[in-house]
């Protein structure tokens, strides 16, 4: 084996180690979505109270409720979110 294709099965192996890290970091420094039980209490709030409307747009506007933008318009609605949530 030569010396270029030892650099070369180096970066190849770099870029797999790479790969294979960063998959499980960036599902650990993302936010916890919403669980299905928590996006139907937190919708059944915003119909309820057409003031939350903005905060709950503002929320979906990348697609995504976060667990914390449901909890932030549950507390607007003077509500708590339970831990099972």
């Amino acid at each position: 084996m030569t010396r270029r294709n030892k650099q070369i099965a180096a970066v190849v192996c770099l870029v797999a180690i790479a790969g294979f890290t960063a998959w499980p970091l960036y599902k650990w420094l993302s936010p916890p979505t919403a669980s299905p039980a928590l996006y139907e209490r937190t919708k059944s709030l915003v119909e309820k109270n057409p003031r939350l409307k903005p905060a709950w747009d503002k929320a979906l506007e990348d697609g995504v409720l976060t667990r914390g933008e449901a909890k932030e318009i549950i507390e607007q609605a003077g509500e708590t979110v339970r831990p099972d949530d």
